[in-house]
């Protein structure tokens, strides 16, 4: 047997059935949560899940395709909702609860699992939001919280889903009265009949019935006469029915009793019995029985029962609460629930003006002319409004009221209560997450856009903008013909069409963007509702020219190596043949058609060579990625051919050894021998001509043995004046004394790589410099090769985003965070005393945006701050540091007066006239000013007394600025 549910679980199961949400249809509003969820947490399976008292059922699923509900038997959720927060498995092949669960040991292979409860009011948890992933893992900070939020608003999603069922009481409330009439009239009817009346012996034996009772049965009074009664009692009535005759017999008192009967055509038929004592004429004991039909009654009162519940219980799920006030009286009849969102005791009973006292007071006035609007012209409210409870909770309310009339007077006012706060909470919650969307697309380097039947722009990221030149609401229900002139090409309004078909659409295109040709991948994912149509898609647009561009080299590259006369071969780690070029394939007997599936490398050399390649080729390889030497390769018929060797090894992110490549030339005849050597030294050249990086050989000696044309062109000499000069003829003493311990460091057998910065050196001016040593067969090391990546590119790159991330976006100053990194800098490079701070308010700002918009607000944040650029030097820093703020830094000031000097000129130039559109604008400044930063509070304790002058500043009036008592001298 089961072990018996706990009474809160038994309560939280109950919850979650009164939510009436078990195996409904998707939703939209569920599926969309589901959907960010797996996108904010990354994790390819996301699912609302349900917990039953032996399943799980899955209201909206993202991942699990064809998957409704199921078992509990160590579910993960199970154990999910038995907490109130995140439950989170990182590895569950590590976690003995769930290392045999059927999901992570079989198919589909979960890994990784965080699930958020669902927790309605009162704690009861139905449910959790949860992620999975085939890999394990765990979640951001920030991960972890975003679940939690869209947990927090699938419960709240779930209770407002419920609301909705107060329609469908309120129509139940009407067929309960419906039937309670019916059920009146029909007491009514079966009380007008003629009563079932009968004369039966001890034993049931009926010796009369009245034509009634005999109708009753479908048979006439002689036909029942010497039946037993007993048989036309349904079984299971029968025991308590003989134990009431037995009764009435014994006492010879007058018992009362109900109980089924069988009617003439099967059914089952409700009788009221009065059961009596009686003897006949020779002092037998009779049994006299008087019945009434009460069958439509029974149905009626059980009906009534269930109705009543059903609303109760519904009353009580949605929180909805009734009340009552009498006109003629004042008096307040408030229900049970309605006094539980108030927090008052169960008998508490209020007047009017207590009952308008728990509204806030600025919204007290809108309920009574509510109130005094319905008693005048009978028109009904539905209001919601802030409210404090007995216990000082504040919430949020939603009060119904409407007239009753006696006789055309009003006589009472009625009404609903209902407490809303939850799902106010929600709407903020919701908005709060469309504004998280939008940052979230605006930050990503892609095009994104929702794009309606009509083919236009429902919902554009901030790439966008930039593509079109305009903000957002210039471009949202606009087409690109619109926008632009352009209509779309034939071949990407075709691609458009299919994906308002249902098609999502893959593809690549070209766009000019300025007058650069540029290359886009692009998305077309369709957007299918509940009923199947497709009401728009979602698009995405990524520049891949210079993807493109790298994949064109690569197959450039692939045909040089196809067409070489070298033996070109490549395999897996394990030594499997994936690649041959034709001359490898033609050498060893294989055919171009033929699949290299099932080939080893070690089937293609003898057996001396296999050796070399376990004992030397492989580890050298592995530890230096590269191995040059000879081997002896079994050509066709078997005949053995030497070849020159080298091996490469290509590693993965991880830095494992992934792939080996081997490039042979046949070095058998010594003619051939020294063509194959100058075609190695020709193919080698070419190899190193064709990568994107300067490369070096140097001996031993430290001189240069090689170099290729890109390091000529770095070095800015030709090879005949860089090949036999050494390190320090070529680089010059400086570069070589900093080059020197990395050298030492690669003729001692280590790879080394580092980076440097130059200046005019081939243009380039930052490297990535890699030595990797050269090994004798002895294990000696001869000199390394020198590898010079030009990474100037991605230098200037990480530069212009960290500018972008310390620049304010509306004025072009330095951000919050901007503005701290430079004081931060500042104060470690010993500038600490001659630091000053400005901290700028403009006063009276706030009305320009009332009066004249935001856009008319930003052209003047902008005129100030480049007034504000103007007024210092540019060894000085200025920040806007959010709204109406702005800070300036002063470096390099001797004396406060100096930065009291410019925090005066700040003050005059707000003052000046800001001409915007025509308008003349006026504002103001106040500035708080503070000089040096001590050494215990650091720049922290130059902000926050700078911060302090400036409300001493706003304090003494505004449009003035303010600074410390400091005496220069005496610092």
């Amino acid at each position: 047997m089961s072990k018996p549910a706990s009474s809160s679980e038994v309560e939280r199961v109950a919850r979650l059935h009164a939510l009436l949400v078990l195996d409904s249809a998707p939703e939209p509003v569920f599926d969309g949560i589901v959907k960010l969820a797996s996108e904010i947490c990354g994790a390819p399976i996301a699912l609302l899940s349900l917990v039953d008292t032996q399943r799980q059922w899955f209201k909206a699923n993202v991942g699990l395709t064809g998957v409704q509900e199921a078992s509990l038997d160590r579910a993960f959720c199970a154990q999910a909702v038995r907490g109130d927060d995140l439950f989170v498995v990182p590895d569950a092949t590590q976690d003995a609860r769930f290392v045999d669960h059927p999901m992570v040991a079989q198919h589909p292979g979960i890994r990784f699992y965080a699930g958020a409860p669902l927790i309605l009011p009162g704690g009861a948890r139905v449910g959790a939001l949860c992620v999975l992933d085939y890999a394990a893992r765990t979640l951001t900070a920030w991960q972890a919280d975003t679940l939690r939020g869209l947990a927090g608003i699938a419960s709240q999603a779930l209770l407002a889903r419920q609301d909705l069922q107060q329609l469908a009481a309120a129509t139940a409330g009407v067929h309960a009265q419906a039937l309670i009439d019916n059920a009146a009239r029909y007491r009514a009817m079966v009380e007008s009949q003629t009563d079932l009346v009968s004369l039966a012996q001890s034993d049931g034996t009926l010796m009369y019935v009245n034509p009634a009772y005999a109708r009753h049965f479908g048979r006439t009074s002689e036909d029942m006469i010497g039946l037993n009664l007993f048989d036309f009692i349904q079984a299971q009535d029968r025991p308590f029915v003989a134990n009431q005759i037995a009764q009435a017999l014994q006492s010879s008192t007058i018992l009362s009793n109900e109980n089924r009967m069988i009617a003439v055509d099967g059914s089952v038929r409700w009788v009221a019995w009065t059961n009596g004592f009686q003897r006949d004429g020779q002092g037998n004991a009779m049994l006299h029985s008087v019945g009434r039909d009460i069958t439509d009654r029974k149905l009626a009162e059980q009906a009534l029962e269930l109705s009543q519940a059903a609303l109760a219980r519904t009353s009580r799920i949605a929180g909805i609460g009734g009340w009552q006030l009498e006109l003629a009286t004042g008096a307040v009849h408030w229900s049970d629930e309605t006094r539980r969102i108030h927090e008052v005791e169960p008998d508490y009973v209020p007047t009017p003006q207590d009952a308008l006292a728990f509204y806030t007071p600025e919204v007290r006035p809108l309920i009574e002319s509510a109130v005094n609007a319905c008693i005048r012209d009978g028109t009904p409210w539905d209001l919601e409004m802030p409210m404090v409870t007995a216990k000082g909770r504040a919430i949020w309310v939603r009060t119904q009221g409407q007239i009753e009339l006696d006789t055309w007077k009003p006589a009472q006012l009625v009404g609903a209560f209902q407490d809303i706060s939850e799902r106010r909470q929600l709407q903020q919650r919701l908005a709060d997450g469309e504004r998280f969307v939008r940052q979230v697309t605006d930050s990503l380097p892609m095009r994104i856009a929702y794009i309606d039947r009509d083919l236009r722009f429902r919902f554009v990221n901030q790439v966008h903008c930039e593509r079109f030149g305009r903000p957002r609401d210039e471009i949202e229900g606009r087409t690109l013909v619109e926008l632009t002139g352009r209509v779309n090409p034939p071949e990407v309004l075709a691609r458009l069409q299919a994906a308002l078909c249902g098609a999502a659409q893959h593809f690549e295109f070209s766009e000019t963007v300025g007058v650069v040709p540029r290359q886009f991948a692009s998305d077309l994912i369709p957007d299918v509702g509940a009923d199947g149509q497709v009401k728009g898609l979602y698009a995405t647009g990524v520049d891949i020219t210079e993807r493109s561009m790298t994949e064109r080299a690569l197959r450039d590259l692939t045909g040089i190596i196809d067409n070489t006369s070298d033996y070109v071969v490549q395999t897996d780690w394990r030594g499997n043949i994936v690649f041959m070029n034709s001359a490898a394939r033609k050498c060893v007997g294989v055919a171009p058609e033929q699949s290299l599936q099932g080939l080893q490398f070690t089937s293609f050399y003898n057996q001396e060579s296999n050796r070399t390649f376990m004992e030397q080729i492989v580890p050298t390889v592995k530890d230096q990625d590269i191995w040059l030497g000879e081997a002896t390769v079994l050509a066709v018929g078997g005949r053995e051919l030497p070849v020159s060797l080298i091996v490469i090894a290509h590693r993965d992110a991880q830095g494992r050894v992934a792939r080996y490549s081997s490039v042979m030339r046949d070095i058998s005849a010594e003619l051939i021998a020294k063509q194959a050597m100058a075609r190695q030294a020709a193919t080698l050249r070419s190899v190193a001509e064709a990568i994107p990086a300067s490369v070096a050989v140097i001996g031993s000696d430290r001189r240069y043995r090689f170099v290729n044309s890109a390091f000529e062109r770095w070095i800015g000499a030709s090879r005949d004046h860089i090949v036999g000069r050494s390190l320090l003829q070529v680089l010059g003493k400086a570069d070589h004394e900093r080059s020197g311990p990395y050298v030492d460091r690669v003729l001692k057998g280590e790879s080394v790589q580092f980076e440097r910065s130059y200046s005019g050196r081939g243009g380039a001016t930052h490297i990535a410099v890699s030595y990797i040593p050269l090994w004798m067969d002895d294990g000696t090391v001869d000199g390394f090769v020198g590898v010079l990546q030009d990474i100037s590119q991605h230098k200037r790159e990480e530069v212009r985003l960290l500018q972008l991330a310390q620049r304010d976006a509306l004025t072009g100053l330095l951000n919050r965070g901007g503005f701290e990194l430079q004081m931060e800098h500042a104060v470690k490079t010993g500038a600490s005393a001659t630091m000053a701070l400005l901290y700028v308010d403009l006063d009276h700002f706030k009305p320009i945006n009332d009066q004249h918009g935001h856009p008319v607000g930003d052209q003047l944040l902008r005129q100030f701050a480049q007034r504000m650029l103007a007024l210092v030097r540019p060894t000085d820093f200025v920040a806007r540091l959010g709204g109406d703020e702005f800070a300036v830094l002063l470096m390099g000031v001797r004396e406060s007066a100096n930065a009291r000097m410019v925090a005066e000129k700040v003050v005059v130039t707000a003052r000046m006239p800001f001409v915007i559109d025509g308008q003349s604008l006026a504002i103001g400044a106040s500035v708080g000013v503070a000089f040096g930063v001590h050494g215990a509070t650091g720049w922290p304790g130059l902000v926050a007394r700078a911060d302090a002058m400036l409300y001493a500043a706003k304090k003494a009036g505004r449009g003035r600025q303010a600074g410390e008592a400091v005496s220069d001298a005496g610092r």
